[in-house]
């Protein structure tokens, strides 16, 4: 992926819409900033999420929920700062999916920096094994899959989720598809897809995974 190196910005240009650096792929605009072994960190500013946090660059701040691929600190060192920034900026809890492996650890961290910082350091913390789905909002939804580094990693696949009215009741009016609703019954079919995928740092045998299909249909 063509790398591109996010503008940091004071904190009265988050709530402000500006001209940032980035790129757009399929209409999803992306940002960030990846230097192996210094630190990673991907933005999707319209769905509000980032993938891993690095130092926490400015950008990043803003997005409701960050996705943690694995626990070497260019992936993770910038956690703490994250949290605590968002709650000087008065922001909401933000969200945050980490691997299982290394929940203990991440629960602990915090403790420690709540200690120094004496702060509250408020966030839900989400832990996820491989294969494990989470809903995000309504219309999109995040599943976990295997990535392959020295360390235990994993990645995410984001699902955009919409709901299709079913053939048999096209044509129907208002009040009667409200009337089937309300009785129970199914009127539309969910279909998911496959939108965004982020490996973090992985070998390239998550390709040959079968479980990882839906990560190589993705865009990303």
């Amino acid at each position: 992926m063509e790398k591109a190196r996010i503008q940091e910005n004071p904190k009265n240009e988050l709530e402000t819409k500006k001209k940032k650096k980035g790129i757009e792929i399929e209409g999803y605009p992306i940002e960030g900033i990846s230097i192996g072994g210094q630190e990673t960190c991907i933005i999707f500013p319209s769905l509000k999420i980032a993938f891993d946090i690095g130092r926490c660059p400015q950008r990043a701040v803003s997005q409701d929920y960050l996705f943690i691929s694995h626990g070497h600190l260019d992936h993770i060192g910038g956690l703490p700062m994250y949290v605590a920034t968002r709650g000087l900026f008065k922001m909401q809890p933000p969200t945050i999916f980490i691997p299982s492996s290394i929940g203990k650890d991440v629960k602990s961290l915090f403790e420690v920096y709540r200690n120094l910082d004496g702060a509250d350091l408020n966030h839900n913390l989400v832990v996820m094994d491989v294969g494990e789905e989470k809903e995000l909002r309504k219309d999109l939804k995040v599943k976990a899959f295997k990535t392959y580094h020295r360390v235990p990693s994993q990645g995410y696949v984001i699902y955009s989720v919409k709901h299709k009215l079913k053939p048999e009741y096209v044509g129907l009016p208002g009040k009667k598809l409200k009337s089937l609703k309300e009785s129970g019954v199914q009127i539309t079919d969910t279909i998911t897809s496959p939108e965004i995928a982020f490996t973090g740092d992985t070998m390239s045998d998550f390709i040959t995974d079968p479980n990882n299909v839906d990560a190589l249909k993705a865009f990303l």
